[in-house]
């Protein structure tokens, strides 16, 4: 699932070069529903838009699938919301990673 509430092409692109069928919501609210209907392998976040922030969308993600993996792609990231990220949510929520783009591409 790719979780993006603005223009996030170069991520898709380089998800589905990796192979992976995308599932595109527009925000954290959006992401949370689908999770709770489906079951995903990943969920990549690069934005969640005003109904729920960045901390809010993880850890309700990680809740609803604790074994799913979450990656959040921090170029999209404002510097506040990247501290946060990489200090706070990736440490506390297991299979969590902070990632930029070019990392992105590798790491899949």
């Amino acid at each position: 699932m790719l979780v993006c509430s603005e223009a996030c092409d170069e991520v898709e692109k380089c998800l589905l070069a990796a192979g992976y069928w995308v599932v595109k919501v527009g925000d954290g609210q959006a992401a949370v529903s689908r999770a709770q209907r489906e079951l995903f392998d990943v969920a990549v976040v690069v934005s969640t838009g005003k109904t729920m922030d960045l901390a809010e969308t993880i850890f309700n993600l990680s809740d609803i699938n604790s074994s799913m993996q979450i990656v959040i792609v921090a170029d999209a990231l404002g510097i506040n919301q990247r501290i946060i990220a990489e200090e706070i949510i990736s440490p506390c929520v297991p299979n969590t990673k902070v990632v930029t783009i070019q990392e992105l591409e590798t790491l899949f």
